[in-house]
């Protein structure tokens, strides 16, 4: 046990900043953009959705046939001299608006997955942001934990030659050595969650470096409020949906319509060696299929895609709204747990060892004055913490 415990102290002591790759946000986001294979995938898609959008405006090609007639049969149709063959023509004519509802579909899924794409880059951004911002906090517990072990081992030492002078009683150098006990677990608590935040960054990021540092916290700018009535990119997303459910009802509807197929030929007779000319129109007779289950899907469809907009916007006013609730609460503990509350923790602790080396002060009182202060710093690791994702969520709200 003794031994993991060096362990986990000398990786902390190695892992510090001195001798981590330190990463700005900056480039933790350009870096997530490049490499993070959900923008790869989600750029992939607009692309296939951008070919889709050209396909959709190409017509049907032509059909060339070739038809031997009168041969192989009996009589005088024994052999090939009777034989008539037909080369033709063909092609089928798209009616009903076909081809410019298909365009409409295939256009507003384009618009759709552009946006997607714009979405996912907005929501990488925000989870590095919140990735970054933990592992900035998860150093900082790291450090604090780290200096706690090294103050308690200082008490304990302190501890057991008050009582081997016998100015302390046998029970305050256990209470020391447990207290010293207590610290090391926490310094293996946060040393496990400093690793898990620097791989989930990495991962984010696509870097293999395993001792990833943060530059510091980065409060960045808060968004400013969007003018009323101005679409975010999830309503702008939910919209070209609903377009695209829209324009599936005109798709539906105009596959109803039979569309028609026109050829032409040329007819070549063997026994006379005479050529004649050949036409004709199909057209399929709408008696059983008119595509009325399409239709209503289709404009069942529309009504879903309709219902999600209006939650979209709900949704997005609502995360907008607590995102600056979040926000305005984390900023004024920040500003309240930065002030003179912990100067005055951090005096009150001095004096504490002051008067406990005088002999003014219990080691109680002194373990009081360490829990006080150490308190007051993990409230502001978490409150530092808490505002970095409140401005990450609020970016993420007010993406465009």
């Amino acid at each position: 046990m003794q031994f993991r415990w060096l362990i986990a102290s000398a990786v902390l002591l190695t892992g510090s900043h001195a001798g981590a790759a330190e990463v700005s946000l900056r480039d933790a986001l350009a870096q997530g953009a490049q490499s993070s294979p959900r923008i790869a995938q989600a750029r992939a898609q607009a692309e296939a959705a951008e070919a889709r959008a050209r396909q959709a405006g190409v017509s049907p090609n032509p059909e060339i046939s070739l038809e031997v007639e009168n041969f192989a049969g009996t009589g005088p149709y024994r052999n090939v001299r009777s034989a008539e063959t037909t080369l033709a023509l063909s092609q089928r004519l798209e009616l009903g608006g076909k081809r410019g509802a298909r365009m409409a579909v295939a256009g507003a899924e384009r618009d759709a997955a552009l946006l997607a794409y714009k979405r996912a880059e907005a929501d990488l951004a925000r989870d590095i942001r919140i990735a970054y911002a933990e592992l900035r906090a998860a150093e900082d517990r790291a450090v604090l934990a780290r200096d706690n072990v090294a103050q308690a081992e200082e008490l304990a030492r302190s501890a057991g030659l008050y009582v081997e002078v016998g100015r302390d009683p046998p029970l305050r150098k256990l209470r020391a050595d447990a207290l010293l006990a207590e610290a090391k677990a926490e310094q293996a608590r946060t040393f496990g969650e400093l690793l898990t935040a620097r791989r989930a960054l990495a991962d984010l990021i696509g870097s293999s470096d395993s001792e990833l540092s943060s530059a510091g916290f980065d409060d960045g700018v808060t968004p400013p409020l969007l003018p009323p009535a101005t679409p975010t990119l999830d309503e702008q997303v939910a919209a070209a949906e609903r377009d695209a459910a829209r324009a599936r009802i005109r798709v539906a509807q105009a596959d109803a319509v039979p569309d028609l197929t026109a050829s032409a030929g040329v007819r070549r007779i063997s026994d006379g060696r005479e050529t004649a000319f050949v036409a004709g129109i199909a057209l399929p007779l709408p008696i059983r299929d008119r595509n009325r289950g399409n239709i209503a899907a289709a404009g069942s469809d529309s009504l879903a895609a309709e219902a999600a907009l209006a939650q979209v916007r709900l949704d997005a006013n609502r995360a907008q709204h607590d995102a600056r609730m979040l926000l305005g609460a984390a900023n004024e503990r920040v500003a309240a747990l930065s002030g003179p509350g912990l100067a005055q923790a951090e005096e009150a602790l001095r004096l504490a060892r002051i008067g406990y080396a005088a002999g003014k002060f219990s080691l109680i009182e002194l373990i009081d004055a360490q829990s006080a202060l150490n308190a007051a710093r993990e409230a502001l690791i978490s409150a530092r913490l808490d505002r970095a994702r409140a401005l990450a969520a609020l970016n993420r709200a007010t993406a465009q």
